[in-house]
């Protein structure tokens, strides 16, 4: 679950809005669940009940062999699922068969890692599936868990194995944790139904009101960083031309609060993501403005971004007692006095101050927020933020990602780095003699992955740049028992060519 923090001072408004159709023939399918662009397999297959049917994105088709997967009546059953990548996982979505065989995916465990091992059934246990109920569909978190395989095993058992889906996510929907309220409430259309879980465009899923300036709001219980809301709206539609707003003020019931987006116009039936970049509330407002009407709303979900400072550890040139580095990533922007250090970092008074995160691992920064204090502005304004792999002059000669230009006092502002790859990430005053003051650093990336380019010469009679993707997948499935942190694509189609032999003669070379 992304890190809560502890206040109400908004970072700046987000612009981007990606957008999506919400697909016909799988009403599940969005682009967050990672199951959907994987390969399964299971131990056994039963009649026709393929192991690829618990990922076609349907949850709710009938409980038969198009729409489930079984294996066959047989000890320690497991279904596996290839991500294809590594991930850090966070939460697995299982539906069980509605037609009286919830015994076969009952008690099974879910296990996430890298190994094959045993068929990948040794890896960490996320989860046993122990409360399932017929026909329904169960969330289970693995609070951070890295791999690539997702295993389902029904260990010690003999029985049959079977799902109808298996959803796989990196972020987890806080939105199911929080409560909703609307302006008004059109017959049993209630608020909380937006956050049941289910996105169908039907009365028993969404809730709906109507008065003028109609809105809905969602209280997560927690502030939190917030990158994307995704909504999904009654087939009528009657939620276009509508503002979400985050942030953590109750002022005209929250709808006074940043603008995330507007949604388009017309969205009849279909789920659109809207990215927030990185958006600071408690509350999260839907609200038609300066309109008498209904508000219908069949799901909003709300999914956060991980703070990846708070995973590094900090240093900095010197320090003022007790203002020690750590505290710029303790996940406190403002504490209750500041002026006690108790929550921020401070260099002493000297040339070119610096602070610097070592993340641990390479990343691509997108985004790092910085919060300035109350009273020492001076003491964190014009720094350069630098993000890179080198540890030349302390870090400081890494890239620039920005200056600290527009800060206020006490005020938590973002600055875009633009996918930068880098280890560390630095504050710096240059050219300056001062004390650098911060009261916290924030880190928003993803984990960058290494290229290695390959040539590669192949000897064949056949048309080899034809069947291209099958070599492609041939070649992962031979490395992919020795290597576990990789994926294969071409840069460049294989495209014929002649080289000689040894002896005199030619072949044909594909590359």
């Amino acid at each position: 679950m992304p890190y809560p923090v502890s206040t109400h001072f908004p970072v700046q408004r987000p612009l981007q809005k990606i957008t999506q159709d919400r697909c016909k023939k799988h009403p599940q399918m969005i682009w967050e669940n990672l199951a959907l662009n994987g390969r399964t397999t299971q131990s056994s297959t039963y009649s026709t009940w393929a192991a690829q049917n618990a990922i076609d994105g349907e949850r709710y088709g009938q409980s038969d062999s198009t729409h489930c997967t079984s294996t066959s009546y047989e000890s320690n059953p497991w279904w596996r699922l290839d991500l294809l990548d590594i991930y850090e996982i966070k939460t697995v979505i299982i539906t069980a068969r509605s037609d009286g065989h919830l015994a076969e995916a009952s008690g099974a465990e879910i296990r996430i890692g890298n190994l094959l091992e045993n068929n990948g059934n040794n890896n960490p246990i996320c989860a046993v599936t122990s409360d399932l109920v017929a026909g329904n569909t169960n969330t289970y978190s693995c609070g951070v868990m890295e791999g690539r395989y997702v295993n389902v095993v029904m260990t010690g058992h003999t029985t049959n194995l079977s799902l109808c889906e298996v959803e796989v996510y990196e972020t987890e929907n806080l939105a199911l944790n929080g409560s909703a309220t609307q302006s008004a409430t059109h017959a049993d259309w209630i608020a909380q139904r937006a956050i049941d879980g289910f996105r169908y465009d039907k009365a028993p899923y969404c809730s709906s009101g109507s008065n003028t300036n109609p809105w809905w709001r969602l209280d997560l219980l927690k502030v939190y960083n917030i990158s994307k809301v995704i909504i999904t709206a009654h087939k009528f539609d009657e939620v276009s031309g509508a503002e979400i707003r985050i942030g953590n003020s109750l002022e005209n019931n929250g709808n006074n609060n940043l603008i995330c987006a507007v949604t388009p116009n017309p969205l009849p039936g279909r789920t659109i993501t809207y990215s927030c970049g990185v958006m600071v509330g408690r509350y999260v407002n839907l609200i038609l403005p300066g309109r008498t009407g209904y508000l219908a709303l069949c799901e909003l979900e709300v999914y956060g971004t991980e703070n990846l400072a708070l995973r590094g550890t900090a240093t900095q040139s010197s320090i003022r007692p007790a203002w020690f580095s750590q505290k710029a990533i303790d996940g406190l922007r403002y504490g209750p006095d500041p002026d006690t250090g108790s929550y921020c970092s401070a260099t002493t008074s000297e040339s070119n101050p610096w602070w610097s995160l070592d993340l641990l691992n390479n990343y691509d920064v997108n985004t790092v927020i910085i919060t300035a204090h109350n009273s020492y502005l001076q003491a964190a304004s014009e720094a350069e933020i630098r993000v890179g792999n080198s540890l030349e002059n302390n870090g400081n000669n890494n890239t620039i990602c920005a200056v600290t230009t527009g800060l206020l006092n006490g005020q938590t502002v973002s600055y875009s780095c633009h996918g930068m790859d880098g280890r560390y990430v630095n504050v710096v005053i240059s050219g300056s003699t001062s004390q650098l003051t911060l009261c916290e650093v924030e880190v928003y990336g993803a984990v960058h992955r290494r290229k290695t380019f390959l040539r590669l010469k192949f000897s064949s009679s056949g048309d080899v740049a034809a069947e291209s993707d099958e070599i492609l997948h041939q070649l992962q499935s031979v490395l992919g028992s020795h290597i576990s942190d990789f994926k294969l694509s071409w840069t460049q189609l294989p495209k014929k060519g002649e080289e000689q032999e040894e002896d005199g003669g030619e072949y044909t070379q594909f590359i």
